[in-house]
């Protein structure tokens, strides 16, 4: 009973979408309010415990709010200006089908631009409906072209600062782990060693929905190529280390979107033509990418972080967050979409135009991530009290978690089996918080726990990994992100049902592929 009302919310969620077709801003707040319910009525969690959780997951999700929101007013000026007419025009120029478009764009572009910090769903969709494919496909090649590299978004926030809080303040030290540098390589590592199949995966789900099985059929070979390049790319730079992990992401896209070309190139056909129309029309994203990689320089973003001092630190639940706001991507997107102005020459017309588009469909994403953040902290901060302002586990802590409840009645059931069904935790925790950094950051010590009583610690990095790797995977149905595209073509709620009808299957697929390749990786290194 305990692991049923622990996954509840998740449950509420899921069916609100698959089976009444309701949207995801809708069914966050349905989930925001069961959380709050099932962990305030049944887990004993007092009512400010739960307010305080919300409110620090909404201040958490910021990074990812105002990133999104401040991307999408960066689309609808573009759309208004002509820029986007013109990149599209230029796309053409250079891919010859919707094939090549959807491997180029959308496993090549869609991986370089992640790793720099752009909210693909809040991006792609009006490019690929210029370029002529439906809403619905428009809408499911832009959420899944986020992830196929899984954790490298936002210069691998993902697997950085996961790897910092699970080493720092959760004191996570598995065996053979000599420091915090050797944690992120190693986290690294683990999460290349699945990717040729998830890259893959997530290029053939692509050509899916650019022409059903015959696409498939069709274009396995280019899908697979494209898959592979990616994957391998990231691989080899991961175990070689001869670039930061926060630029392997980037290289690995770039590589991808170079082969994917030259691959459907033929006796001259499309060659690249870089005019100063498109570098005029791309001049937002060319700031933006040339921010992402200045800010993101470590020695940068520590000065950055540091330079408002406590102007920017807020109490929230007796717990003190250091907004960062100079140092966050999504500050660097405003600043991309103001210092392009001049170039891009909006009159007030289309200024009004953009700002009214954007206020009517920003709000939808904002509130989805935002209240999906908050149900992940209410989760992972039930069975707790404050005491003297500050938050402890009360004393039947783990009777009461029900992130706690659900990783160890996983441990219970399967035992030994436990690696192949470890990737599910991830699926849950992305599909919640609508990102793989919270899922990382709230399961980490659920996930060493319960791997510590079933197949001893050693196996714990491959086992994170797995699950970093399944957070990922699940963007392809995360309702925020899901919400995010369908906002910027109009697809409605029933049609978000229909694509995460679509997607759950391979999304599913896909993640007991990782828990079975980790089963073995956990078998063979005993």
């Amino acid at each position: 009973m305990d692991f049923l009302m622990a996954v509840l919310p998740i449950l509420i969620v899921l069916i609100g979408m698959l089976l009444f077709s309701r949207s995801g801003v809708f069914m966050s707040v349905v989930g925001w309010v069961f959380a709050g319910i099932v962990a305030w009525l049944y887990f004993k969690t007092p009512l400010s415990v739960v307010w305080g959780a919300s409110i620090y997951g909404i201040v958490k999700a910021f990074a990812i709010t105002f990133a999104v929101a401040f991307t999408m007013f960066m689309i609808f000026l573009m759309k208004e200006t002509g820029a986007l007419d013109e990149i599209v025009k230029t796309i053409l120029s250079i891919t010859k089908d919707k094939v090549q478009q959807t491997l180029f764009i959308g496993m090549g572009f869609g991986s370089l631009a992640t790793s720099l910090g752009v909210v693909t769903p809040a991006l792609f969709p009006p490019v690929f409906v210029a370029l002529g494919f439906t809403p619905l496909a428009a809408v499911a090649i832009s959420v899944l072209c986020y992830d196929p590299l899984t954790s490298f978004a936002l210069l691998s926030i993902p697997i950085t600062l996961p790897a910092h809080v699970a080493w720092g303040p959760f004191g996570i030290h598995p065996p053979g782990i000599r420091n915090l540098d050797h944690f992120i390589w190693s986290f690294t590592q683990h999460i290349t060693v699945f990717l040729p199949v998830v890259s893959v995966g997530f290029a053939f789900m692509m050509l899916y929905f650019v022409g059903g099985w015959k696409s498939i059929k069709k274009h396995w070979v280019g899908g697979t190529v494209a898959g592979l390049v990616l994957s391998l790319t990231a691989l080899l730079l991961a175990f070689t280390k001869i670039v930061p992990v926060e630029v392997i992401g980037i290289i690995a896209g770039l590589t991808t979107m170079v082969v994917s070309y030259y691959m459907y190139r033929k006796n001259g056909e499309g060659k690249v033509k870089f005019d100063t129309d498109f570098l005029r029309a791309a001049s937002p994203w060319l700031f933006l990418f040339a921010f992402s990689l200045i800010t993101n320089y470590p020695p940068v973003k520590k000065f950055l972080a540091q330079l408002p001092g406590n102007l920017e630190v807020l109490t929230i639940a007796g717990k003190h967050e250091d907004l960062n706001i100079l140092a966050h991507v999504y500050f660097w997107i405003l600043v991309s979409i103001i210092v392009s102005l001049p170039i891009l020459k909006p009159n007030s017309q289309q200024l009004s135009k953009a700002f009214n588009t954007w206020i009517k469909s920003v709000w939808k994403p904002f509130i989805a991530y935002s209240l999906f953040f908050a149900v992940a902290f209410i989760m992972a901060w039930s069975g707790m009290d404050f005491v003297n302002g500050k938050l402890h586990p009360m004393a039947n802590f783990k009777e009461l978690n029900m992130d706690f409840i659900i990783g160890k009645t996983f441990a219970d059931w399967f035992g030994s089996l436990y690696p192949l069904i470890s990737p599910f935790l991830g699926l849950l925790g992305a599909f919640v918080g609508g990102s793989e950094t919270a899922s990382n950051v709230l399961f980490a010590k659920i996930q060493y726990g319960a791997v510590v009583s079933t197949v001893g610690a050693p196996a714990f990095m491959a086992i994170y990994g797995a699950h970093a790797v399944a957070g990922g995977i699940a963007s392809a149905i995360t309702p925020s992100k899901v919400t995010n595209a369908a906002a910027l073509v109009g697809v409605k709620g029933k049609e978000e049902g229909e694509l995460l009808k679509t997607l759950i299957l391979p999304v599913l697929a896909l993640t007991l592929f990782v828990g079975i390749m980790v089963q073995l990786i956990v078998l063979l290194s005993k």
